[in-house]
């Protein structure tokens, strides 16, 4: 493969900007503009910023092409194109060349068909559990209108289902009918999950609040962006930022960053502090230190933060498919 050029990708919604050697080139999203695209650069290696976002196409048909395809941290493109002050500003061509130039030089991590699958079939659970509970809400509300009383607080129980099915009133049988395919559907796609889920990454599952699904989504979200720890921490906006002003020197809540991830260290956060061992006595121990109960348990998912990268890391080490 010495003889193997680097192309270097710039992802957006509509084009691909393309740099390999000293040749530049863009390409529309389309069918035929990855063949172009494939045809341009020859026998190469192909370095894609966004390879699970707007480039998740085009990544997808280069792997059934059999080429080798690379992720691109968005921070590492930033400090390469810093470090070529010979590009300017920020721009499509710029981008490009950086990604071609410095990508042979680090140990990239590889794209794979089963982790663009498994990123969609979160995508489409989550759609259907928000249908759900439109409906769930809806059936609820309607219920409440008519000063009727449920016999079930949850709705999404088996249970619960069948009997508003066998409901006289034709809404709410027929809401509870869309409910019960969902329910199936949702069922479905979380036991694919659970297939493509690499065995490296089931070691997340044993963190105390962290279940397949969760690991699933971490997993798919943090691909390609493993760098540092603090940069782990930021990226998942559990890191404070500093907001000093003179003498003055204080730290506020990070409103940027991953939110879905954000949300999900929380909750660990809230599980640790009641059921595991080891979660309990951090979080007494920052009680005691007078910080707040939700202060405590951020600098909790702050730990977290740091032990879920440790799993991430190993497992990137032990080679991913």
């Amino acid at each position: 493969m010495e003889n193997t050029n680097w192309v270097g990708v710039d992802t957006h919604k509509d084009t691909l900007a393309c740099y390999t050697g000293s040749k530049f080139k863009e390409f529309k999203t389309t069918p035929s503009g990855f063949k172009k695209a494939l045809e341009w650069a020859g026998n190469s290696k192909w370095a894609i910023e966004g390879a699970y976002c707007f480039g998740k196409p085009f990544a997808s048909f280069l792997m059934k092409n059999n080429c080798k395809v690379y992720e691109i941290n968005p921070y590492i493109t930033k400090s390469w194109r810093s470090a070529l002050s010979a590009n300017g500003n920020k721009n499509d061509y710029g981008d490009a060349k950086v990604i071609s130039i410095f990508s042979k030089n680090l140990d990239l991590p590889e794209i794979s068909l089963k982790t663009i699958e498994l990123k969609e079939r979160i995508t489409a659970r989550n759609l259907l559990v928000t249908e759900r509970t439109k409906l769930i809400n809806s059936i609820k509300m309607l219920c409440y209108t008519r000063g009727e009383k449920l016999p079930y607080t949850k709705l999404t129980t088996q249970k619960a289902i069948n009997y508003l099915m066998k409901s006289e009133d034709t809404i709410i049988r027929n809401f509870a009918q869309i409910m019960n395919k969902l329910t199936q559907s949702i069922k479905e796609i979380e036991n694919e999950i659970d297939e493509l889920l690499p065995k490296e990454v089931l070691k997340l599952t044993e963190i105390c609040g962290i279940e397949k699904l969760t690991a699933a989504i971490i997993y798919t979200e943090t691909k390609g962006r493993l760098t540092t720890k603090e940069a782990f921490a930021n990226y998942c906006a559990i890191a404070p930022i500093e907001n000093s002003s003179g003498k003055s020197s204080k730290h506020c809540i990070n409103r940027r960053g991953n939110r879905t991830l954000n949300r999900i260290f929380f909750r660990m956060s809230i599980s640790q502090s009641r059921y595991d061992k080891n979660g309990k006595a951090y979080y007494e121990k920052k009680l005691k230190e007078g910080k707040s109960p939700r202060h405590a348990k951020k600098c909790l998912a702050r730990q977290l933060c740091n032990v879920v990268f440790k799993v991430l890391k190993s497992s990137e080490t032990q080679g991913k498919p």
